[in-house]
């Protein structure tokens, strides 16, 4: 399986992106994760809303 059937980006806020991807049983999931290296932020919601709620509300600590 390709890295396009796994990951599809949606939304960039700032450098949090917002995409989809399976979950561990095979559902689609939507996850905000940070692209900042050594920064290892991420999140996993079943809706698209929470997830852009939590990009536009994290706090890189990497500069």
């Amino acid at each position: 399986m390709g890295l396009y059937q796994i990951w599809r980006e949606l939304h960039r806020v700032g450098k949090v992106t917002v995409g989809t991807a399976h979950g561990r049983q095979g559902q689609i999931k939507y996850v905000a994760a940070c692209a900042a290296e050594n920064c290892g932020w991420g999140v996993e919601y079943d809706d698209v809303s929470p997830a852009m709620i939590a990009a536009q509300g994290h706090r890189c600590p990497v500069r």
